[in-house]
């Protein structure tokens, strides 16, 4: 069984360099996407906490009510910055070239179907060089036998 057309197919359906570099650098992006998009969830949980205490401030010491108004706007804010920072990340994810490859976006596509030639230059199949290297064994093997056998 001859490994030629399974190696003709593993070329054709291997990964460039490009498509791996475009795949390292989207990957990149997500990762930063995702830090950013972390850090402003975070900074809002903490206005809003802050928010919270103040309420809580004025609820047992009772400061007066501008000071209620005040604690409202920045629960407000806390909640618009971790809402900002959630879809920001998903508008600019939804950007990112994740389901497609940078090639695809680019206007080259690529299909699955096999190309209509094979490829140009004939890959070495496996089993031919490992009966070549047998045969070059077992011929010298021979020959020191043969010369052993004499004397």
């Amino acid at each position: 069984m001859g490994l030629e057309t399974v190696g003709k197919l593993m070329a054709q359906h291997s990964a460039s360099p490009a498509e791996t570099q475009d795949k390292l650098a989207n990957a990149e992006l997500e990762h930063a996407l995702v830090q950013q998009m972390f850090r402003r969830i975070i900074w809002g949980a903490i206005i809003l906490g802050i928010g919270v205490v103040m309420v809580v401030v004025n609820k047992n010491f009772f400061i007066g009510p501008w000071f209620n108004l005040l604690s409202s706007l920045v629960m407000i804010s806390g909640i618009a910055v971790g809402g900002v920072g959630l879809f920001d990340a998903m508008l600019k994810g939804a950007h990112l070239p994740s389901g497609k490859s940078a090639k695809q976006i680019r206007g080259r596509t690529e299909t699955q179907a096999l190309p209509a030639q094979p490829v140009p230059h004939e890959l070495p199949s496996v089993t031919e060089r490992t009966t070549q290297l047998i045969g070059v064994e077992e011929s010298k093997t021979n020959k020191m036998m043969d010369s052993e056998a004499r004397q």
